[in-house]
């Protein structure tokens, strides 16, 4: 036993085997590659920031290295999570991928200003998208059919003619049946009249004169005797009274083509198959 321990291949092969090992364990500890995190002075800044806005302060020292601590923790799980592919068919991923492209093509729309140029030949392009609404200033008194189902005609022609009388201080309010929404109206759009009294309602009201008490018209509700005192017909706005809507207009436009041109540049890159699927087999 003591000459083959005393043997120099003996000795060679256990020599051999130790380097291997050593070898192998120095190979397998250095297999996965070091990646650099660099928290820059500007991404220190960074949530620095946020942190102000977030709490109306700046962070103490013991704060804001909680902050970069974090930020490495986030970046560390959100590397390796990416190298073993796990935002793979997520849709939640796919979804705000999507978005957040989408809104880069946007800001580069919105970076230019457009001209009046522009503004106005939209605005001439669609009048009636940006044509102001009527608006309408009446006093009325009301008669509810349900209550006069016997004397609806009576009625009628009492209130002509006592609303027919020149009189300066003459009270709706002690003439007709109560009416809920009141007695008078100022300066009321036309879109807001019809929501209150009916579709027809505004149209009707562009067809009698200023100044006389006229009617009855119908609305929703019943017949109403009516006294306009103001009338400001609908018309094509001047370029500074619609230039709000004319911005939000033309951004909006501008974004929906900013998406449109760059998803069509992205496309060429691609070959679309699209797989036929297969038709369901039929029961004998």
């Amino acid at each position: 036993m003591r000459r083959i321990l005393r043997e120099p291949l003996l000795h060679f092969v256990i020599l051999g085997t130790i380097l291997f090992a050593v070898h192998a364990g120095v190979t397998r500890s250095g297999s996965a590659p070091v990646h650099d995190i660099i928290v820059s002075r500007s991404r220190i800044t960074h949530l620095a920031s946020m942190f102000s806005r977030s709490w109306r302060r700046e962070p103490y020292p013991d704060e804001l290295n909680e902050l970069v601590n974090d930020y490495v923790h986030e970046e560390v799980l959100y590397r390796e999570a990416k190298a073993m592919g796990l935002d793979n068919d997520d849709p939640v991923i796919r979804r705000r991928l999507r978005q957040k492209l989408e809104f880069l093509a946007e800001n580069v729309a919105t970076q230019r200003a457009p001209t009046d140029d522009e503004l106005n030949r939209l605005l001439q392009s669609e009048p009636e998208r940006f044509r102001t609404d009527g608006r309408y200033s009446f006093s009325h008194v009301f008669l509810d059919p349900g209550r006069h189902r016997d004397d609806l005609a009576d009625q009628q022609s009492t209130l002509r003619k006592a609303l027919k009388e020149p009189d300066e201080g003459l009270d709706p309010s002690q003439f007709g049946d109560r009416f809920l929404l009141g007695q008078s109206f100022a300066d009321v759009p036309a879109n807001e009249l019809s929501r209150l009294f009916g579709e027809d309602f505004p149209g009707q009201l562009a067809q009698i004169p200023l100044g006389s008490w006229e009617g009855p018209i119908q609305s929703s509700y019943g017949l109403h005797f009516i006294r306009l005192t103001g009338r400001d017909q609908a018309r094509l706005p001047s370029l500074n009274e619609a230039r709000e809507k004319l911005l939000r207009e033309w951004n909006e436009r501008e974004r929906i083509k900013a998406n449109a041109e760059a998803f069509a540049r992205l496309r060429s890159r691609y070959r679309i198959v699209i797989e036929q699927a297969s038709e369901p087999s039929r029961r004998q």
